[in-house]
């Protein structure tokens, strides 16, 4: 007997059903069906992945803050369906350890609870041990209860969960009876009297049951039944606004606590708040307070865990106002759904999976076969997941997935719960079949097509059509059924580039989804569906898309949408007729995309950047010269043959600009064939307008499909003509590249712009702005800006502005004659020269008036309506006085008519100042003298002139530099007395202190700075520190010398000798006969002592006397002892006493030996 499929899975979906129907709800346990529907959830509770992560973290979250001040609270968020109920619902029992039936309880229930949250449940239970109090779980939706109050909602979910009633005055009620004892009393005597408890209290007001059962218990309440009831009424009044934040906890603490003392370990779970809230700020802000007062107000015994479908990072306004009250965020995704399907429904016996591998494994090829061709096909990986999957191929996993996404936009059924219900009722239909038969793909349309229709996905129509196929009842109709759900479910998928995933309804992909048995031979299955497919293509059920015969793909056909076919197929028709049509559609196509090449380039003329235009030629006689444009002949192989071109390429000759380029006639046919279907599909469209019907917005929406594909086609053609397009140069030279705007850039930046403008080069620079602004500031040299240091007229430019003046021009004429071929320069070059050379004289203008214009009146905007005039320079009587004014400035003086000759004598006064104004580092450079080298190239009365208007410059200039020579004369010698004193400070702290000072003023050159003198200061410091060094030396020096004058006065050996014998032997060693005077040091006299004698020479001097003075006492004891013998004793340094006796035995026999040769004199 063979093994069914039921046989291998872990739960028979047969007689196990899906637990809630995939759907949690957050209810209380009233009865067997609620206990039966929780044991199942728990069950089946897959505590792994995202559920496992968010309880870990929730209760550690608590179980960290116990003790703190504040206790932490949870927000899980997610999609609609994502499980966030479920989760809650778990937690929440889990937490409490519901007993859902005797001796099972929550925790047991579950299969596969990870270790460290059975650690967190240990710990938390003993906490609750500790406490004396079980731990508790409140559960409940939010919309439930008072929906614009709250804290009474929220509340009402606790005190339903302690057994109190939901309503604040009935639950204060029964507070108060249990405060007196009174409870349990008067609660069976209302149900002795036939009445449930809680019913009862709803007509707390009314009810003389209650008021009866009170009066029982306290006979002075009330004179009798109905003043009884009035005083419940006034005690427990019913108020239609919400309670205050502190009433809440107060009611709460009763709740959880009813003898008062330690709160309960309690979770309270809050269902759908997002929901609740809604875009009310009220409701955001009262939840907010009642979050803070459940962690902060109830002792941290008390985790707040909430959900919504949106995380809190959102942007939602409400939502922002809960971040900082929930620091543990939990957000569901559906990265688990695989999981959970594979542990929930699909989970097999421990003995059935050798089984189920074997099976697999036997009938691979048939698995390999699955959608191969497509981006979902089988991969290695799936060998892995095969067996778990079961009797779901992962290939057909894979293609649901995709189906889900394209057309469940809404999320309602690509949810946890949905593919739950789905796959489950899938195996559920084959669990009596033989192991080896598989899910087939059309179940996922046949469970989704209501939703899809509902939506608006699936067009009713569409829908009753597919229906209508299997109404028979016949296998075939049924297949049929199948095969166009499926059509339709792939005509959905995404074509897009980059979401395309290569699946399309062809007879193969088809039949891959439909087998349903791996064991038997599929061929017959495939031959069944191929002619089933081309029979409904035939009867217009479906459209076929495609002439490759075995790939041509099938869409679902409206009636509408066959109207639409047969209009096209005409208009196809028609247009395939029209040589020119095709001919006209095709050069407007290859013209626009030419213009998107020539748009991409940028054509910027050399270092003033002047920007080209460059435009093409599409007719096909030969373009008429330009002027001002590089011209681009564009002719395409339809026209004429690559020869042609290259011959005229190379008959233009190398000096020619014009490019030609030739678009070669590539994919001819194809490109024909889908300008055909682009130009007929937008006839139909034009034809049917916007439709109104569902139908006809599908047809249209087909037809706008069919036409975006075929320009997509013809997109793709046509690039790839202007890809491969030949670019040549005038001459018949090729320019290579890549893309065709980019050969073009480099042929026209190469070669089309120098042979246009061969002049551009003598105006080719980026500073002409400045130069214009410099002229139009009155600059004596404007065109230094561009580089230009002779006079205004020597420029190339203004020689041909000059030229071209003539015997004189308008501003505008000047400009249009330069700025096109052969010139091409910028305005600004134009302009430049113009100004400058008015300024200086050597041009006059006129308005159009003929009256002149001042020098300096004339802007940018008003020089194309003057007319320019050449001028010879003279200067006026007045004039030449007002130079002779000018040379007084450096003391020249100049008698009428010496004009000319006092100029040299004048600016060499002036440069000889400005010379004495700077010098080399640290002093600044001399003035800048500029002015004077443009004065220096003009001679005669232009000099002259030149002179007289630089006037003002002129005085500046020499007040400058004699300013600067002054300060100069003051600082220069502070400055080299500070480098002497500096090399004399060699070796000592503050020359290294002083040293990057020093540097800076000599770096930077700021002896001369206008404000500081930075020298002085350094100097003064520098002295001081010498003057201290100085005197030390000389005290340290006169203070050996006595101390060494004493010994050796003092020793037998000098006392010995005569006399004059003392005086040879202190002669010949230099020794001073004195201690030198340690007198404090003149600054004045500071650097010459210091010249005389440096700092180091009289330390070597302190030093080498002490040897002088040695030297002398072993002359004088040589002179009285003639065979004694100098001896110096080694150096070192003894650490111990055996060191010393070791060192003494060394030298006692040293001193011994020489003893044998004579007296020895030790120094």
């Amino acid at each position: 007997m063979s093994q069914k499929i039921f046989q291998t899975l872990q739960r028979d979906p047969r007689t196990s059903p899906l637990a809630n129907n995939g759907q949690a709800r957050i209810t209380t346990l009233d009865d067997d069906n609620a206990r039966r529907e929780l044991e199942g959830e728990l069950s089946t509770f897959v505590c792994d992945g995202q559920y496992g992560q968010a309880m870990e973290r929730i209760l550690q979250s608590y179980l960290s803050q116990q003790g703190q001040a504040r206790q932490n609270a949870a927000w899980v968020s997610g999609f609609f369906g994502s499980g966030k109920s479920h989760l809650q619902k778990m937690l929440g029992h889990m937490w409490a350890n519901t007993e859902v039936f005797p001796g099972k309880r929550a925790r047991d229930l579950v299969l596969e609870l990870p270790d460290e949250v059975k650690t967190q449940f240990r710990e938390l239970e003993t906490l609750a041990a500790r406490s004396g109090k079980p731990l508790m779980a409140a559960s409940g939706a939010m919309p439930s209860g008072a929906k614009d109050a709250v804290r009474k909602t929220v509340l009402a979910i606790l005190l339903k969960a302690v057994g109190m009633p939901e309503k604040v005055p009935q639950a204060r009620f029964c507070f108060w009876l249990r405060e007196k004892g009174y409870l349990d009393a008067v609660r069976s005597a209302v149900e002795a009297e036939g009445s449930r408890w809680l019913e009862e209290l709803d007509e707390l007001y009314v009810s003389p049951v209650i008021a009866g059962a009170v009066l029982e218990q306290d006979p002075d309440y009330a004179a009798g039944n109905r003043e009884a009831r009035d005083v419940i009424r006034q005690q427990y009044p019913n108020s239609e606004s919400d309670i205050t934040t502190a009433e809440f906890v107060q009611l709460a603490r009763k709740a959880l606590a009813p003898n008062g003392g330690e709160l309960p370990h309690t979770m309270l779970v809050l269902d759908e708040v997002q929901q609740y809230i809604g875009d009310s700020n009220d409701r955001a802000t009262d939840f907010v307070e009642v979050a803070e007062a459940l962690q902060t107000e109830l002792d941290s015994r008390v985790m707040l865990v909430a959900s919504g479908q949106s995380a809190l990072s959102s942007e939602t306004p409400q939502l922002q106002r809960l971040k900082d009250r929930f620091r543990v965020t939990v957000q569901l995704s559906d990265t688990d759904v695989e999981t959970v399907i594979r542990k929930v429904i699909l989970q097999k016996r421990a003995d059935a999976q050798a089984d189920v591998q074997q099976v697999l494994e036997a009938n691979a090829g048939e698995v390999s076969k699955q959608l191969e061709g497509s981006l979902i096909k089988e991969r290695t990986e799936d060998r892995q997941v095969a067996v778990a999957d079961y009797p779901l191929l992962p290939t057909r996993r894979r293609f649901w997935e995709e189906c889900f996404r394209s057309v469940d936009v809404a999320g309602t059924n690509s949810q946890l719960r949905s593919q739950l219900r789905i796959i489950f009722d899938a195996v559920k239909d084959i669990a009596d079949e033989d192991l080896g038969r598989v899910i087939t793909g059309d179940v996922l349309f046949q469970a989704m097509g209501p939703d899809l229709v509902n939506s608006g996905v699936l067009l009713n129509e569409l829908n009753n059509r597919i229906a209508n196929l299997g109404k028979e009842g016949t296998e075939e109709g049924k297949l049929k059924q199948s095969l166009c759900g499926l059509a339709f479910l792939i005509s959905r998928l995404p074509r897009e580039q980059g979401a395309d995933k290569g699946i399309r309804a062809t007879s193969r992909t088809l039949a891959d989804l439909m087998v349903p048995d791996l064991r038997k031979d599929s061929g017959p299955l495939r031959n069944q569906i191929a002619g089933l497919l081309e029979a409904m293509a035939e009867d217009g059920t479906l459209m076929k898309v495609g002439d490759q015969p075995g790939l041509e793909e099938y869409r679902l056909q409206t009636t509408e949408g066959a109207q639409w076919q047969r209009l096209f197929e005409e208009k196809r028709q028609a247009v395939r007729s029209d040589t020119a049509e095709i001919t006209n559609e095709r050069e407007k196509r290859l013209g626009l995309e030419l213009q998107k090449e020539l748009k991409a380039i940028r054509l910027l003329q050399g270092q003033a950047k002047i920007q080209r235009a460059i435009v093409h030629w599409p007719n096909p006689e030969p373009p008429a010269p330009s002027n001002e444009q590089v011209l681009v002949w564009i002719r395409d192989g339809w026209g004429c043959s690559d020869k042609e071109v290259r011959d005229a390429a190379r008959q233009a000759g190398a000096d020619d600009p014009v490019l030609h380029v030739f678009l070669p006639r590539r994919n001819a046919e194809e490109l024909q064939s889908r300008i055909i279907d682009a130009t007929a599909a937008r006839r139909v469209l034009d034809h049917y307008g916007t439709p109104s019907t569902p139908e006809g917005k599908e047809a249209r929406q087909a037809m706008q499909s069919r036409q975006s594909r075929a320009e997509d086609d013809c997109n793709e053609l046509i690039a790839d003509v202007i890809a491969n397009a030949l670019v040549l140069k005038g001459g018949g030279i090729e320019e290579y590249g890549i893309k065709l705007s980019e050969k073009l850039q480099s042929a026209a930046s190469d070669a089309s712009l120098a042979r246009l403008f061969p002049e551009f080069h003598k105006a080719d620079h980026g500073s002409w702005g400045t130069a214009v602004k410099r002229a139009k500031d009155g600059s004596d040299s404007p065109l230094s800006a561009v580089g230009h240091q002779g006079s205004n007229d020597s420029h190339p430019v203004a020689r041909i502005v000059i030229s071209a003046i003539g015997g004189g021009k308008e501003g505008s004429a000047i400009r249009a004659y330069l700025r096109v071929a052969p010139y091409g320069w910028p305005q600004d070059a134009i302009d430049a020269v113009l100004l400058a050379l008015l300024r200086d004289g050597t041009l006059s203008a006129k308005d159009s008036q003929n009256n002149a214009i001042a020098v300096g009146q004339l802007d940018q905007q008003s020089l194309g309506k003057a007319r320019f005039y050449l001028q010879e320079v003279r200067l006026t009587v007045k004039e030449k006085m007002g130079v002779r004014g000018v040379f007084g400035i450096a003391g020249v003086t100049a008698q009428s008519g010496q004009e000319e000759a006092k100029a040299v004598e004048f600016l060499d006064a002036l440069e000889n100042r400005v010379l004495q104004s700077g010098g080399e580092a640290p002093l600044p450079p001399p003035v800048s003298a500029t002015l004077l080298k443009e004065l220096r190239q003009k001679s005669g009365p232009e000099q002259l002139k030149a002179i007289l208007d630089a006037k003002e410059q002129l005085q500046e200039l020499w007040d400058q530099a004699c300013s600067l020579a002054a300060l100069k004369e003051k600082r220069l010698p502070g400055w080299e007395r500070l480098q002497a004193l500096l090399h004399q400070a060699q070796g000592l702290p503050i020359r290294q202190e002083l040293e990057p000072q020093v540097e800076a003023i000599r770096s930077q050159r700021s002896l001369l700075d206008s404000t500081t003198d930075f020298v002085a200061p350094l100097l003064q410091q520098l002295e001081q520190a010498l003057t201290t060094e100085l005197e030390q030396a000389q005290q340290q020096l006169s203070q050996v010398v006595a101390a060494e004058l004493q010994q050796l006065q003092a020793s037998a050996e000098w006392q010995g000798l005569p006399e004059m014998e003392r005086n040879r032997i202190g002669q010949a060693l230099q020794l001073p006969v004195a201690a030198p005077p340690a007198d404090p040091v003149d600054r004045s006299k500071l650097l010459e002592a210091l010249q005389q004698r440096s700092l180091a020479s009289r330390a070597e001097l302190a030093e080498s006397l002490p040897t002088r003075f040695g030297k002398a006492r072993s002359a004088a004891a040589k002179a009285l002892e003639p065979n004694i013998q100098p001896l110096k004793l080694s150096s070192g340094v003894l650490k111990d006493e055996a060191a010393l006796d070791a060192w003494w035995a060394s030298k006692r026999q040293e001193l011994l030996t020489s003893l044998q040769n004579g007296p020895i004199q030790i120094n």
